[in-house]
């Protein structure tokens, strides 16, 4: 029997990626939805044959039953919706980045703390073949020790778009392009290698009056630097994650982006060997991840994001910009 999904904001990026690619889902189907447009509400209820609307998170908390619940509202809305899933039992998927802020990060650890709840936030990006791969490549020991490294995602966000309206207010959006695009390489690297000792970086405006356009942190280990780089100004073709060890090198050029990885090239001392991908949909793989991982206890299904990774993450983009 499939497990029964609500989504709370359901008319941003759940309408675009996450409900559509749960169309075809045998383990999960989406039961209800919540979010403050009715007429779109409306609108994504007939397109995808879901049962039920509300405008109000505490009704549909209330009266719906559910397995689990998605919260894809954008992050100045994280902490007041965590807050109201925190009082029923159900395990809960956020919509990246966790908060606004390393502090309200905090805050929503200590809100789900007590519970033992299971609990992910959507980065895509893990969910996915060539990520374990990357992963098992680095742990044989092929490439060597990897030493250093470069991760970005870059592109030309258009100021005229209605998620712009948020993405670019430092109150809503959280301040900058790390916030919104950049944390997604953040988060790949840290799935990687773990919590760095420590970060430095800088943020530029760049043309917007309060959110920071252009930002590179270096990721500081100890035995090697890895140097991700955010933006909101760039085209994307230079969206790449390049990883180089004493013994070879992981390169993966357009593979930061919301589609998945079709291509890695993998140099080692015996050549040079070109892994090739099948197009997956990595909204549909997050949700099914989860699923068989915490609610069906299959092992080797990915965790996905931790909150303690969720938290880092956001502590590490406060520090480059100082707060």
């Amino acid at each position: 029997m499939k497990k029964k999904m609500i989504i709370i904001g359901a008319t941003g990026s759940a309408y675009k990626r996450t409900i559509p690619a749960l169309r075809d889902s045998e383990i999960c189907e989406v039961t209800a939805i919540q979010g403050r447009n009715e007429e779109k509400l409306k609108k994504t209820c007939g397109e995808y044959g879901i049962g039920r609307y509300y405008l109000d998170a505490g009704e549909m908390l209330e009266k719906e039953e559910y397995d689990l619940i998605y919260i894809a509202n954008p992050p100045f809305l994280h902490k007041e919706m965590i807050e109201k899933c925190a009082k029923t039992d159900a395990p809960i998927i956020c919509e990246k980045p966790l908060a606004r802020n390393h502090a309200e990060g905090m805050e929503i650890g200590e809100l789900l703390a007590a519970g033992g709840r299971p609990f992910m936030v959507a980065h895509h990006l893990r969910h996915q073949q060539a990520f374990s791969d990357i992963k098992k490549i680095i742990a044989s020991g092929e490439i060597g020790t990897v030493a250093s490294g470069w991760g970005q995602w870059g592109f030309a966000i258009n100021p005229e778009a209605p998620s712009s309206a948020w993405k670019l207010n430092k109150e809503l959006g959280g301040g900058g392009t790390f916030s919104d695009n950049g944390i997604h390489v953040v988060d790949f690297i840290l799935g990687l290698f773990g919590e760095p000792e420590r970060a430095i970086g800088v943020s530029r405006l760049d043309g917007f009056k309060e959110s920071f356009g252009n930002e590179t942190m270096l990721l500081l280990y100890g035995d090697k630097d890895i140097a991700v780089h955010s933006s909101h100004t760039l085209p994307s073709q230079g969206n790449h994650l390049l990883l180089y060890g004493t013994k070879g090198c992981i390169e993966i050029f357009g593979g930061m982006s919301e589609k998945c990885i079709r291509r890695m090239d993998v140099t080692t001392g015996d050549g040079k060997r070109t892994i090739e991908y099948p197009e997956e949909n990595l909204y549909k793989n997050e949700v099914e991840d989860f699923i068989r991982h915490y609610l069906e206890g299959e092992t080797d299904a990915c965790r996905g994001t931790t909150l303690p990774e969720a938290i880092a993450a956001l502590r590490l983009i406060d520090e480059i910009r100082g707060a």
